[in-house]
């Protein structure tokens, strides 16, 4: 399942980041989002804008393109 088709407030764990690009994984890395991180969808924007995650106790923005390159599973969360 892709981050974007993640329904609003629910948590899954990032399982693939390798279609993201070099320089996005770079920056996510940065701000502690990698493979195996929690994550919990908080919004999408209408008309393909960005869509907001929460990693951590932070909330990131990312552009809908990115954010659709991120594979994620609902397995073992808790």
């Amino acid at each position: 399942m892709i981050l974007t088709q993640l329904e609003r407030g629910k948590q899954a764990r990032i399982s693939d980041l390798s279609h993201v690009s070099f320089a996005i994984q770079r920056r996510l890395l940065d701000l502690g989002v990698d493979e195996g991180t929690v994550v919990s969808l908080k919004g999408l924007l209408p008309f393909r804008g960005p869509c907001i995650i929460e990693v951590s106790g932070q909330h990131i923005s990312l552009r809908r393109k990115e954010a659709d390159c991120i594979q994620v599973s609902l397995e073992e969360v808790s």
